[in-house]
């Protein structure tokens, strides 16, 4: 007797075909099914220090040009009428010489959007949080380790490098790895890096910021004047 040969021919390709399809589909899903930000977020803890950024991702307000001791502070304030409960304030410098300042003084406030889960809404102090404010979102925080992982919102747009991304514009904007230590540690910062890309972020637009010749003469707190015009919702 002869052996019978089944050949799946086409409907192992369809198959194939099909699970492919399925996989890319869901791999292409902005933001991710399973993404999340922060749970049991302690904003007193967060902001109970100078943060420092180490890997950024350009948006409008934030060129790489001023990829350069850039650094965050936060600070609780009384809420007034619109309701804003921190007080933030941004600084960067040119990667350049002669190294301009680009500082926002006391411009920018923060409104505490879900506290446990670690979402916040930032703009101008004189503007209406409901109409103006952008996500900022505290994805990953860690006291003990001393880092911190934000997003300007969900990252709902598919890169063609993989992954996702947030848009570039000034709300709804930016991915950022922040440590306590200005100081790189590049361990750290992988260990972040590799946070974000569980999340479902595309790590290539994140670029590096020079700490390296920032010292603590920078020290001015969220009240502090500014020195230059910087926007950046950080």
């Amino acid at each position: 007797a002869c052996p019978i040969s089944v050949s799946a021919g086409p409907w192992l390709a369809s198959a194939t075909a099909s699970a492919m399809a399925a996989a890319a589909a869901a791999a292409s899903e902005c933001p991710p099914a399973n993404f999340s930000t922060a749970t049991g977020f302690d904003l007193d803890a967060f902001i109970s220090g100078r943060w420092y950024v180490q890997q950024q991702m350009e948006v409008l307000y934030l060129p790489r040009s001023q990829n350069a001791c850039v650094y965050a502070d936060y600070a609780r304030r009384s809420p007034g009428f619109l309701g804003y409960e921190v007080a933030v304030h941004n600084h960067a410098e040119d990667a350049l010489p002669p190294y301009a300042a680009h500082d926002s003084g006391s411009t920018l406030c923060a409104k505490v959007v879900d506290a446990a889960s670690g979402k916040l809404a930032v703009a101008p102090c004189f503007l209406p949080p409901s109409l103006f404010a952008g996500p900022y979102w505290v994805l990953a925080f860690s006291q003990e380790e001393g880092y911190a992982l934000i997003s300007g919102g969900a990252p709902t747009k598919p890169s063609s490098h993989g992954g996702c991304s947030t848009g570039r514009g000034v709300n709804n904007a930016g991915l950022w790895i922040f440590t306590r230590g200005a100081s790189r540690d590049q361990a750290l910062v992988d260990k972040v890096r590799g946070i974000a890309a569980a999340k479902g972020f595309d790590l290539s637009v994140l670029n590096d910021v020079d700490q390296s010749r920032c010292t603590a003469a920078d020290e001015v707190g969220p009240a502090a004047g500014p020195a230059g015009t910087l926007t950046a919702i950080v």
